[in-house]
């Protein structure tokens, strides 16, 4: 009997997911009707002079995971223009890459502006959810040319770049580069600290010089690949127990607020900042950094700092083709990524701590 509800239970998220699939393309087709037919036309690179990627339903360490190819785009004389969500403004306007920003309300799509541009990105339409999205923007934007990274519409873009096996997210960035005559053996991620961040953060710092500073970031945007409070806890004082050591520890202030309660050491701080970019400063001065969450990863190896990346295994998009692992994976050579599950390979608490213990001990500068 329970075999028999396990597979009508799997029928049924099947049939929920073909029908929602369906709904999807359904909705593609549609808003493509509205817009020029540009697939396998050739692009004129020379003629082009703006560069614009619709950046939205994202995260912060997605725009980290491209500030590579905007650097790029820019020392090779490109304007770059970047759509964004209010909340994620504060980051892009100080990317010093990044040339335009425009916000939109993507409850609002077709209220938005209208914007203008030589070659439109569409970045992440290997993701069901944000092809919707990007194709809604594409319709309101005055464009030449555009290009698709994967994706299933095809009808707007005159290039679609393939999504490879086993990807990185730099991947399809060097592809682009590459068209626009400005590849790249290596890219790496670029952010540079603004200069009222650099000063306060020299300022709060000055209480700890001569200490190793070690950054730990304990909470991701899940639970499930958070750190909770005894593991944190441990971690903290095997850490904080070593000589010369001060930690601190960031993340959002609904989330760390509550620590001051239960952590309490000389050694520790709890830092609660009015900017993500005094946690970025923060970072940079770091001489180890340790995260569960990718978004302090990817910042972490945009300074090249020493860090132990804690990944637990995510497949996205619910396609067994695109492990979270290796398409984030930290782009530094300088990192050790320490990968578990919520099933086989349950987080090693031992393994965090001595390897992290072990990062503190190497000269490695």
């Amino acid at each position: 009997m329970m075999k028999l509800i396990g597979f009508l239970k799997k029928l049924n998220r099947e049939r929920n997911y073909k029908t929602k699939e369906f709904k999807r393309k359904v909705k593609l087709y549609t808003m493509a009707r509205l817009i020029d037919d540009k697939y396998m036309q050739s692009i004129n690179f020379h003629s082009v002079n703006r560069v614009l990627f619709p950046f939205v339903d994202l995260g912060i360490g997605d725009a980290v995971c491209h500030t590579g190819l905007w650097h790029q785009l820019k020392s090779a004389g490109y304007i770059v223009q970047v759509i964004v969500e209010e909340r994620n403004r504060p980051l892009f306007e100080r990317i010093e890459y990044i040339d335009e920003v425009y916000v939109v309300d993507l409850n609002k799509i077709n209220d938005m502006g209208r914007i203008e541009t030589d070659l439109i990105v569409s970045l992440y339409s290997w993701m069901k959810r944000k092809e919707v999205f990007n194709v809604a923007i594409l319709k309101n934007i005055k464009y030449k040319y555009a290009i698709s990274v994967g994706g299933w519409i095809r009808k707007p873009y005159n290039l679609i770049i393939p999504v490879r096996q086993k990807f990185h997210i730099t991947s399809a960035q060097r592809e682009i580069l590459d068209f626009m005559g400005a590849g790249v053996e290596e890219l790496s991620y670029r952010l540079s600290v603004p200069l009222e961040n650099e000063l306060f953060l020299s300022s709060y710092l000055d209480d700890f010089k001569d200490k190793n500073l070690v950054v730990i970031n304990p909470f991701a945007s899940v639970d499930e690949r958070s750190f909770n409070l005894e593991e944190l806890s441990v971690l903290v004082e095997k850490v904080a127990s070593q000589r010369g050591v001060h930690v601190f520890i960031i993340g959002e202030g609904r989330k760390i607020e509550p620590l001051n309660k239960h952590i309490k050491k000389d050694n520790v701080s709890i830092c609660i900042f009015n900017s993500l970019w005094d946690a970025i400063a923060l970072i940079k001065k770091a001489d180890l950094v340790v995260s569960v969450d990718t978004a302090i990863v990817h910042i972490a190896c945009a300074f090249d700092k020493k860090l132990i990346a804690v990944y637990f295994s995510m497949l996205l998009d619910h396609n067994k083709e695109y492990e979270g692992n290796t398409i984030f994976s930290p782009l530094s050579r300088n990192a050790k990524q320490l990968i578990f599950d919520k099933k086989v390979h349950k987080l090693d608490l031992d393994l965090v701590c001595s390897e992290t213990i072990n990062a503190l001990a190497c000269d490695g500068d």
